[in-house]
């Protein structure tokens, strides 16, 4: 069975913001920076986390 390797983004019901797949996906800073990112992260959509851009759960307090 072939793996779907899309890089998918999908925000969720609960307003999260998911992207799969992502090894080749370029996440940029406001400044153009590259940022470090994984093949599979959440990022923030409600300004709360003190792990920007990435959701660290903070909405949820």
């Amino acid at each position: 069975m072939e793996q779907n390797s899309t890089p998918t983004i999908q925000v969720t019901t609960s307003g999260k913001v998911v992207v799969t797949n992502a090894k080749d996906v370029l996440l940029l800073d406001g400044e153009g920076n590259a940022i470090a990112t994984r093949n599979r992260f959440t990022l923030c959509n409600c300004g709360k986390t003190q792990d920007g851009p990435f959701c660290d759960g903070s909405h949820k307090q």
